[in-house]
């Protein structure tokens, strides 16, 4: 027994993202498979952020006007964004299948075979060397991001995966938020606690900096990455909250890391959004770039910007025939699994289970032109049982309530 939708067969749940829960997705055409994002266009609407504004148009552009928007309309738009990104630190959505009688929107991903760059928690880190090079990776792909008026809102290890040729993509943006002028300012809490700025667990009577929050969270991300852990933990979120609004970043003593390394966390992690470093700042600190000795792209040289016309917009997405054919959307999206949608684990232990079909077993991967060899999961990295934790797994306070009806749509066998 398997789900069919259009050319793809949907597998097992690999876990669970913003706003949406993830399945494995053979497609038959390419022999390729895909991470498909199952989201809820009635949630989409409802947020405050990303879909819920339109940014002017770009000079030159031929972007349709706002007056003429609906609502869903926007949602398209914001998507054909995402659908244009072409960078080599973010990870590329491929197509978007939609029913217009169903609440459903289905985006396809490539999967990315080594999976995310580590758990959290672990006692394995990465070295400094690795996080190095990481780390200079997600600073081109949020540059990148931010150059296209996009603001990440859940950078996190969990949201960083591994290509073949080993570069880190940023992954996971359905929490983004499309912004005017030269920064996003937000009035709302999505993403994970643990990797939450101050500034954004107030009462949001005042907005706040988009580029400022990711910035932290990348300095959350960056401490993770060398020591393991996140620099403030709690038994609960309100704890927790309390630790990132009042309590200074504390380094363990091992393993041992630079001083420039702590220099740098310690920029990131100043609580006062408005003193605390720039992504400019960053790509020229001492430790990102060995003192000058590896500079990285200027902002030319890394970003072009995406223009978005009404024909990309009317043909963003791809028409499902009548849902008579078609999953048990509802129960899966009531699963709350939290897990990282690309984690390896999962992905290993699955997979083996899987029936899909006698022509090809699971083992290739990627975008829909190419179909690289098969995955090479890493043995050495470490899985914590805790992975789980409160502190470390994604919430959204826009209070959102799926229809209740428990009415399955019937399987194709």
């Amino acid at each position: 027994m398997y789900i069919q939708l259009n050319q793809y067969k949907l597998m097992d749940s690999i876990g669970q993202g913003s706003y949406g829960i993830v399945k494995l997705a053979y497609n038959e055409e390419d022999d390729t498979h895909y991470a498909m994002k199952i989201m809820s266009k009635k949630k989409l609407l409802k947020r405050a952020g990303m879909f819920g504004r339109m940014p002017p148009p770009r000079k030159d552009s031929k972007q349709m006007s706002v007056d003429k928007d609906t609502p869903l309309r926007r949602v398209y738009r914001e998507i054909a964004v995402l659908k244009k990104l072409d960078h080599p630190n973010v990870v590329k959505l491929v197509e978007v299948l939609d029913d217009p009688e169903e609440d459903h929107l289905y985006l396809v991903f490539e999967l990315l075979e080594q999976g995310q760059v580590m758990e959290v928690p672990t006692t394995q880190p990465l070295s400094e060397d690795q996080a190095w090079t990481y780390f200079r990776d997600v600073i081109q792909g949020i540059e990148y991001l931010h150059y296209q008026r996009i603001i990440h809102r859940d950078i996190k290890p969990a949201n960083l995966l591994i290509s073949e040729n080993g570069r880190v993509q940023i992954a996971d943006l359905g929490v983004c938020d499309e912004f005017n002028g030269s920064d996003a300012y937000l009035s709302s809490t999505v993403g994970t606690p643990a990797f939450t700025a101050p500034e954004a667990l107030g009462d949001h009577k005042d907005s706040f900096s988009g580029k400022a929050a990711d910035i932290w969270s990348m300095g959350i991300t960056l401490f993770a990455f060398v020591y393991g852990n996140v620099p403030f933990n709690a038994q609960n979120v309100v704890a927790l909250y309390s630790k990132i609004r009042h309590e200074n970043v504390e380094f363990p003593e091992a393993p041992i890391v630079s001083t420039e390394l702590k220099k740098l966390i310690r920029k990131m992690l100043i609580k006062d959004p408005a003193q605390r470093i720039t992504l400019s700042e960053i790509k020229v600190d001492p430790w990102v770039t060995k003192d000058g000795l590896y500079p990285l792209p200027t902002e030319e040289e890394n970003c072009h910007l995406v223009e978005v016309t009404d024909e990309d917009v009317a043909k963003v997405v791809t028409s499902i025939p009548k849902l008579d054919t078609l999953i048990l959307i509802k129960h899966m999206l009531r699963k709350h699994s939290f897990q990282n949608p690309f984690a390896e684990k999962k992905l290993l232990s699955k997979a083996s289970n899987l029936d899909v079909t006698s022509k090809v077993p699971i083992g290739t991967s990627g975008r829909s032109n190419s179909a690289p060899g098969s995955y090479g999961w890493p043995s050495d990295r470490q899985v914590s049982s805790e992975s789980s934790l409160e502190a470390v797994t994604e919430v959204d306070q826009i209070d959102d309530k799926l229809n209740d009806s428990t009415d399955p749509l019937p399987l194709q066998r």
